[in-house]
C-alpha cells in the first residue's frame, strides 16, 4: 500500500492552487470598487479646492490593489491551516486503515492465541472512531473557515468567495462514498473476528500461505465469503481515494 500521506495530500494542494486563483480573480473587484469610491469622493463637490484634499486622503487603485492582494493572500494561509487538519485527519484514517489490509489479517494463523482477537476488536473501534472524525472534519469545514476568516479579521464578501473556491473543490461525491464504504469494512472485519473466536481452532495451515483449511465445509464457505467481501471492499476504498487524488 502506498504510504499514508500520498493520495489526499494532492488534492489539498490543488485547493490551495484553487484560493490562489481566487486571489487573483478577486483583484479586479477590490480596484473596482476603489475607483468606484473615488469616483464618489469626486462627484460630492464641484469645488475643486475642496475636491484635491479627498483626492489625497484616500487610497488609489495603485495602491489599494497591493494591499487586497495581501490580505487575500494571507486569507489563503488562514485556509491552509483548517485544510491541514483534515490532511492529518485523513493521514490517521489512511495509516489504522492500512493496519487491516495487509494480509495477515485475513489469515487466521496469524493469531497465536485467541486472546490475541480482542485487541484487533479495540483497533477496529478506533478505526471507526477515526473514521467517523475524519467525516465530522468535512461537514464542520465551512463552520471552521468562517471561523477562521473571522479571527483573521477578513472581509466578509471576499471570505464568502474564497470560502466557496475551497468547498466547491472537494470531491464530495467519492468522499462520502469513502465513508460509507469504510463503515462497510469495519463490519466485515468485525464479522470476521468473530468468526474467529468461534469457530476457533476450526482449520489448519493450507498449501498456499494464507490460505487456511478449514475441517468443516460450512465454516470454510463462511470464510471464503467473508474474506471475498473484504477483499472487495477494501479495493473500493482505494479507488475512491485514487479518485480523491485525480
Amino acid at each position: 500500500m502506498a504510504p499514508a500521506t500520498f493520495y489526499f495530500q494532492i488534492r489539498l494542494a490543488r485547493h490551495l492552487l484553487l484560493c490562489a486563483t481566487a486571489i487573483f480573480a478577486a483583484g479586479p473587484l477590490f480596484s473596482e470598487q476603489a475607483q468606484t469610491n473615488g469616483r464618489t469622493a469626486k462627484s460630492a463637490s464641484s469645488d475643486p479646492a475642496k475636491r484635491a484634499p479627498q483626492a489625497q486622503s484616500g487610497p488609489t487603485a495603485a495602491t489599494q490593489a497591493p494591499a487586497n492582494r495581501q490580505q487575500l493572500e494571507r486569507l489563503a494561509k488562514v485556509a491552509d491551516k483548517v485544510l491541514d487538519q483534515i490532511q492529518a485527519e485523513e493521514n490517521d484514517l489512511y495509516l489504522r486503515l492500512n493496519y487491516f489490509e495487509k494480509p495477515e489479517r485475513l489469515d487466521p494463523g496469524s493469531f497465536g492465541s485467541k486472546d490475541e482477537i480482542a485487541p484487533w476488536r479495540g483497533m477496529l473501534e478506533q478505526l471507526k472512531q477515526q473514521n467517523d472524525k475524519v467525516a465530522e472534519r468535512y461537514a464542520n469545514v465551512a463552520k471552521d473557515l468562517d471561523a477562521a476568516f473571522k479571527s483573521a479579521g477578513a472581509n466578509h464578501v471576499v471570505a464568502a468567495a474564497v470560502k466557496k473556491v475551497i468547498l466547491d473543490g472537494f470531491p464530495w461525491d467519492h468522499i462520502e462514498k469513502k465513508r460509507q464504504l469504510i463503515a462497510d469494512f469495519i463490519e466485515e472485519h468485525g464479522n470476521l473476528l468473530t468468526f474467529y473466536e468461534k469457530n476457533w481452532g476450526s482449520w489448519v495451515k493450507g498449501a498456499d500461505p494464507g490460505k487456511p483449511e478449514f475441517t468443516s465445509t460450512s465454516a470454510s464457505n463462511i470464510y471464503k465469503r467473508l474474506r471475498d467481501q473484504i477483499v472487495s471492499t477494501g479495493d473500493q476504498i482505494q479507488k475512491e481515494y485514487k479518485s480523491m487524488s485525480e
